[in-house]
């Protein structure tokens, strides 16, 4: 017996640590439990013969039982199950409860844990970011990697557009990299990538994580947990399922996507926000990969027509631009048909291969699936414009130089990659001025939450007040010049901005006089009869309150009845600064009649500042307490940022190489003004290389030219933004400052923290509770703080050289 459990024991271990569990968890826990029991049983009874062959079996049996939740790691399931049932369901940030989840933390979890994919998913809603990189965490352990799936299907079910989350995530660097590390290059060919692992999840399709090795017992991992995934997303699903097989490229361009996993992809998105996109897109790119001769090259005109006739904004603007790369091409093929001189024709064909190499180049930066349907097509229009290029006896002039092949370019082309523009890019970005139009991007939100509050039924004819608050510069004055367009119809929107009146002395009725002219002469501009102020009216505080509200009174009564009067006041702070000040004439009487004003009909405060309602003094907390509405102005989302950078205008002729996209948003962390600013360098630097200094180079921005545009010398220069938020929001604040200097030599723990700035932990809570209020810090998931926007970590070091 004893010998029995003595090599039960060794075999089972020996066993399991020469798979390597960290090399293949599903195989080594697979083998412990067959081996375990095997040996348990075997020596068992043979040990046993010396009492009685029933007491061997039953020890064997019972080592193989110990085996078996050794194998599964029952003993520390067991501690890791309260708190994961703790953080999954109590209330919540969403982000912080998965970041201490213990699927996250323990690689080599075995058991299912409760609800783990319903927390994904209300992660994702909260901290998209966040909920990818747990994707990416739990996609390394077969054994927790169903949830995933049941997490992104909770979560794109509940979306309107799945489709755009779907693109936001594709390109994402971390999807990119391998779930395992691999070992040597054989393994590096085999293992797939992490994309790959999660669009199998999102189409409930086996991925083999080890790249061939240990296939049968991934895949019975993969089917023992099968019914806790779920079903996939009807319609992203079976797209997810095209896309997982685009990724092996080599069998797409060698034999050309399956027909039946296209039509059903296409079939399947056609009805989604954007899924006439996808699915023609798609279909056109298979089958113009099919060409078999020039003929049907130069008729791909009519194939791509549609492409006229898509919305504004597109969901992948690269492939959209690869289509009408082609389309260009098509022309020039069709230019070769129609010409009769062998001249017209050699010089048409040049111009199709300069293109198609060119456009082959842009199609390899393409960080989506989508690039190897691309890529099959361009190859095969290669091959067949050589053939007729030979045919002709023309070759030499596929090798003309870039100028020369410029010089006989016949016609307007579609697509902005090729060398050199006619004209310098135009810059329509502004870098520190309210914006409009196509430029005002990202606050659909904020917009949605306003109407909601104007649009509430409430006991009273007024909505209630609303407070936008956020750094200087993010984009709260853009938002109340946009009112307009949300306004109910026949509504007069007020913008006026109140910094300027701290220079009054005078009193209250000053500042009255200036917030009625501001009023009287937007009435005017609209058409409505209202007359100027009269000075004498506004003599004294009392005089100046009793002739503002009856000119309100005036104004209402000239609106339609579905319009409302809405008073945007900016900068609004500054009230409180003038009642604050001793020296000045304010009373907080004037909290009270702006109070009063909030609750006549049809009247409506927006007030955009610094701070909530609850930072600003305590007079105006008494005054609009129960009345009001925070509403925060912050970053830009990054599906935002992306559209302000690459479509600041509707006809925006320039592309971004997609890495320049990705590390805009990153350095900038979706700061309004700083992309713009950035962006404004940008076209300045790609415009002087093209034309002032004649550059051959690519019109279009590269990485390398965001590293000579992004220099220390330009975070001088452009530190209004960063000068602004320290002035406003940190200085004065001992603990914030030393906190923000202490984290511009890179992210720490609190621990680190509390020796780095010499505070207490209390202080230091206290003041990286000041900073995270303020969206100037955060904690990542391993626990480190950190700065939400890079760029303010050269900035501190250059201003405080550190």
């Amino acid at each position: 017996v004893v010998g029995g459990v003595a090599l039960g024991v060794v075999g089972s271990v020996a066993w399991r640590v020469a798979l390597g569990v960290a090399w293949s968890v599903a195989l080594g826990v697979a083998w412990s439990v067959a081996l375990g029991v095997a040996f348990g049983v075997a020596y068992g009874v043979a040990g046993g013969m010396v009492l009685s062959v029933e007491g061997g079996v039953a020890l064997g049996v019972a080592l193989g039982v110990t085996m078996v939740a050794v194998a599964l790691r029952l003993p520390f399931y067991l501690l890791q199950l309260p708190p994961a049932l703790r953080l999954a369901c109590r209330p919540g940030p969403a982000a912080a409860r998965l970041a201490r989840h213990p699927a996250l933390g323990d690689e080599l979890a075995v058991l299912p844990f409760p609800c783990l994919g319903r927390l994904l998913a209300a992660t994702l809603a909260e901290d998209f970011p966040s909920g990818l990189r747990a994707s990416r965490a739990l996609l390394r352990n077969p054994f927790q990697r169903w949830a995933v799936a049941r997490g992104w299907s909770r979560f794109l079910s509940g979306k309107d557009d799945p489709l755009a989350i779907l693109y936001r995530a594709l390109p994402a660097p971390l999807l990119g990299e391998y779930a395992y590390e691999p070992v040597d290059e054989g393994d590096r060919r085999r293992r797939p990538s992490a994309l790959a692992l999660w669009l199998g999840e999102l189409s409930g399709s086996f991925v083999n994580a080890t790249g061939g090795q240990s296939r049968d017992s991934e895949r019975i991992v993969w089917a023992i947990l099968r019914p806790l995934r779920g079903r996939p997303h009807p319609q992203v699903g079976p797209l997810a399922r095209f896309l997982l097989h685009l990724l092996d490229e080599e069998r797409v361009l060698a034999q050309g996507p399956d027909p039946a996993l296209l039509a059903s992809a296409a079939a399947a998105v056609q009805a989604l926000p954007h899924g006439e996109e996808v699915a023609r897109s798609l279909e056109t790119l298979s089958r113009l990969g099919e060409a078999e001769g020039l003929e049907a090259v130069a008729g791909a005109e009519a194939a791509l027509a549609w492409l006229d006739r898509l919305p504004d904004p597109p969901l992948r603007p690269q492939v959209l631009e690869g289509l009408r790369g082609l389309w260009d091409v098509a022309t020039e093929v069709l230019r070769f048909r129609q010409a009769t001189g062998p001249a017209d024709q050699a010089a048409a064909l040049n111009r199709a291969t300069g293109m198609l190499a060119e456009l082959e180049e842009f199609a390899q930066g393409i960080e989506l699936p989508e690039r190897v349907l691309l890529l099959r097509v361009v190859r095969r229009w290669q091959e067949l414009v050589a053939e007729a290029a030979g045919r002709l006896g023309e070759r030499a002039l596929r090798e003309m130089a870039p100028a020369a092949r410029r010089a006989l370019v016949g016609g307007e082309r579609r697509a902005a990659l090729w060398s050199r523009p006619a004209e310098p890019f135009p810059c329509p970005y502004q870098a520190g001025s309210p914006v409009t139009g196509s430029l005002f991007v990202g606050r659909r939100d904020i917009m949605d939450r306003i109407l909601e509050v104007w649009h509430k039924k409430t006991t009273r004819p007024n909505p209630d007040s609303i407070i936008l608050y956020g750094h200087r510069r993010m984009g709260k004055t853009s938002i109340l010049r946009n009112l307009r367009e949300i306004a109910p119809p026949g509504s007069l929107v007020v913008d006026s901005n109140l910094q300027g009146r701290a220079a009054y002395n005078e009193g209250a009725h000053q500042l009255f006089l200036d917030l009625a002219q501001d009023v009287a002469w937007t009435a005017q501009d609209e058409g409505l009869e209202v007359p100027d102020p009269a000075r004498d009216d506004y003599a004294t505080p009392a005089d100046a309150a009793r002739a503002f509200r009856g000119l309100l009174r005036r104004v209402v009564r000239l609106l339609p009845e579905s319009g409302i009067l809405v008073l945007a006041l900016d900068e609004f702070e500054t009230v409180d600064k003038l009642v604050q000040d001793p020296r000045r004439p304010f009373g907080p009487e004037l909290y009270d009649f702006l109070r009063d004003l909030s609750f006549q009909p049809r009247i409506a405060l927006v007030l955009a500042g610094l701070h909530t309602l609850d930072e600003m003094s305590r007079d105006y907390q008494a005054a609009f307490f129960g009345s009001y509405v925070n509403i925060p102005v912050s970053y830009l989302p990054p599906e935002a940022a992306t559209r302000l950078i690459t479509r600041p205008a509707p006809d925006f002729p320039l592309n971004y190489h997609p890495q320049v996209v990705e590390r805009l948003i990153f350095e900038t962390h979706g700061q309004p003004l700083l992309i713009q600013r950035l962006c404004m360098e940008l076209v300045h630097h790609l415009n002087h290389e093209l034309f002032d200094l004649e550059k051959e180079r690519e019109a279009r921005v590269l990485p390398e030219d965001l590293d000579a545009v992004l220099t220390d010398d330009f975070i001088r220069e452009e530190s209004r933004y960063f000068e602004g938020v320290w002035d406003d929001q940190i200085a004065g604040q001992e603990a914030a400052m030393r906190t923000l200097q202490a984290l511009a030599s890179g992210p720490m723990t609190t621990e680190a923290l509390v020796r780095a700035t010499g505070f207490s932990l209390e202080a230091l809570e206290q003041g990286l509770d000041y900073l995270k209020r303020r969206d100037l810090v955060a904690q990542e998931a391993a626990g480190r703080w950190n700065l939400l926007v890079p760029l303010m970590r050269r900035w501190l070091r250059l201003r405080f050289g550190l």
